[in-house]
Formats: C-alpha cells, structure tokens, sequence
C-alpha cells in the first residue's frame, strides 16, 4: 500500500510540463474555494488504484487554493475494496478514483459512492460526454481509451479490418491473439457486444474468437502486441495507450490501431472515473476536488502522462495518439455496460465457449 500526504515538498517530484501558474478558471475556483473553506484546516482523503505521481501537482495545487491537505492512499482495486468495506461508514476516505468501468460499476452497486455536489455535477455535464457519467451523478470519467483491434501492417491491410465480430471470420484463423478473459477491460467489452447484439450472437463472435486463435490467451497487453510484432499473430485486441508506450519507447515499433466498427456502432471505449464516497462527510470540498481535475491543466497533464484521451469533449490529446486521428466511439452508457449483472454475463459466456 502507498500513502502519501503531498506538500510542497514534493514540487521536485512534478513534472515540468506541468504549469503551476494558475489559469483563469482556477483562480475562479480558487477563489469559491477560499470562500467555502475559510481558515478551516482541512483533510482531504482519496483512494485510488491509479499511481500517486499522477495526481501530484493536482494534489499540490489544490491545497494552495484551498489551505486543504489531501492524503492519497494508493492500492491495488482489489485490497482498496478490502479495506473501505472493512473500514465500513467510519472510513476515512472522501473520494474514490479507479481505472475501470466495471469497478465503477461494484461500487455502485454495492453502495459505496453518494452524488456529486450539484454544483459538480454541473461541471462534468458541461465537460464529458453523457455516456462517460454515471447516470445519478455518482462519477463522472476523467480519462479514457479505446480497447480495439491492432494489427501488423507488412501482414494486414488496413482494408482487411472492419470490426470486432470480424474478427470471428475463419480467415483469422490461427492469426488473432487475445488477452485472457480474466480482466475487467475484456469484460467490459463482452459487456458491450452484449448490448449491441444480444446472447445468442455474441456467443457465436466469441467462439469465433477462440476457434481463431493462434496461442492460448495473454495475459497483458503488452505481451499480446509484443506477440503480433514478433508474429505470433497478426491481429488482436488492445487498450491505445499500451501501444502508445510501447511506440514511445521504440518509434520503430511496427503494431498499429484500427478503430473498429467506424460505420456502426462505434469502437469500444473505458476508462477512470471519479466519485463522492459514501463515508465522505466533506462532500463540498471532495465535490471541488473533482472540479480541479476537470479543469483543461490537469486533463492535459493526465493525457499526456498515460496516453489517454481527455474526457473534456473540447480537448485533444497531444501525445502521439492524435496521429491515429479521431474515431467514432460507441456512445452505450459505461453505467449500463457496467451493471454488475451484465458483467456477470459476459463472463459467464466467456467461460461457456472455452475463451480463458
């Protein structure tokens, strides 16, 4: 477990593309945050899955706006379930911040999140797209990504490709690799096949799936587009920011992205998201934290960090990732996709047809 209480100490930790001059907007918020907080000193507690430097310079400017500390407790999802529910009401953390949308759909479900402060709620509606935001306001996504199809063009034109059903196709027979079903990025996007086509038919796509499969599945989407470069296989599934540190550190590396189902339903896209959680009593302050990494700097600073796509609609990302151009992406709401039931769903038909 990580658990760090970020001060000024840590400004030699920050990332120096990181402005700290503060925009417009912010000394906007930083002034309604003055006002709300007083001369209070507070604490600001988050749990978070995601790595603990990304957060820093957020961390660092909310407490010169606010007078606020913020401890950030990092942990696997997992162990940081484990221990909020071990911890009950009594927890101390105010706000909770995981990778995935299948996790966002647990703490929903198991009542571990309460609204956003109408004023934020606000914020996000004005900021992402209605299907990245939890239908009551109980989170709102930060960052997001696109899990599909990735190729090795001396083998594959893009021609070839089209969409995830595709790849089905006996002509990939013995050229498709997978990452294991054992994941919730797979399982959200099962999920979404699910809502697009029903049972029955997703099924057939994912018995089409391991009848193609050129080895036994991965586990990791690095190691899966490491296999299609060395050719193992020529095609396969994967999040855009595994490639994007894989090109970032070899530029010669050969694998690319296509974006799947572009005349029809869109490509499949998950991501992190941010919510109020239930044991917060500082739901106002926790509320304006939320609001920060809405802001333009930090969803920049995130993008650029990861590799990810911010969820501000009016922003692009900067990284290598805008060579790949824009897509169309599937717009089902991550709150339907992510019912735990559905969830449930897709693994069981994972397990049904042998995909492991």
């Amino acid at each position: 477990m990580s658990k760090l209480n970020f001060n000024s100490s840590l400004k030699s930790n920050f990332k120096s593309g990181f402005k700290l001059n503060l925009s417009v907007s912010l000394m906007l918020l930083g002034s309604a945050l003055a006002g709300s907080i007083g001369a209070e000193a507070q604490t600001l507690t988050l749990y978070t899955d995601r790595p603990t430097a990304r957060l820093a310079p957020s961390v660092q400017k909310f407490t010169q706006l606010t007078g606020a500390q913020v401890t950030v407790v990092e942990l696997p999802y997992a162990k940081l379930l484990a221990q909020y529910e071990a911890e009950g009401q009594g927890s101390p953390a105010d706000l909770i911040y995981i990778k995935d949308m299948v996790m966002a759909g647990e703490l929903v479900n198991k009542g571990h999140l309460q609204a956003m402060p109408a004023r934020t709620a606000v914020q996000a509606a004005q900021t992402v797209p209605a299907a990245l935001r939890d239908s009551s306001s109980l989170w709102t996504a930060l960052q997001y990504r696109a899990r599909t199809i990735m190729y090795e063009p001396s083998r594959v034109k893009a021609g070839e490709l089209s969409t995830y059903e595709d790849l089905a196709d006996a002509k990939w027979a013995g050229r498709l690799c997978l990452r294991t079903s054992k994941h919730n990025y797979n399982e959200a996007l099962v999920s979404s096949l699910i809502e697009r086509h029903g049972e029955s038919r997703t099924r057939e796509i994912l018995k089409g799936w391991v009848d193609n499969l050129a080895v036994a599945p991965i586990n990791g989407d690095t190691a899966l587009l490491e296999a299609i470069a060395n050719g193992v296989c020529d095609v396969g599934l994967s999040n855009t920011y595994y490639l994007a540190q894989l090109i970032a550190k070899n530029p010669s590396f050969t694998v690319r992205p296509f974006f799947a189902d572009q005349a029809g339903a869109g490509v499949h896209v998950n991501g992190e998201m941010i919510g109020v959680a239930s044991s917060s009593k500082q739901v106002d302050l926790a509320g304006r934290f939320i609001e920060l990494l809405l802001d333009d700097e930090y969803q920049i600073h995130a993008s650029n960090d990861h590799f990810t796509y911010p969820a501000k609609e009016s922003l692009s990302p900067l990284t290598l990732v805008k060579d790949w151009g824009r897509f169309l992406m599937d717009l089902t709401p991550w709150s339907k996709l992510s019912e735990p039931s559905r969830v449930q769903r897709a693994r069981d038909l994972m397990n049904e047809v042998g995909y492991q």
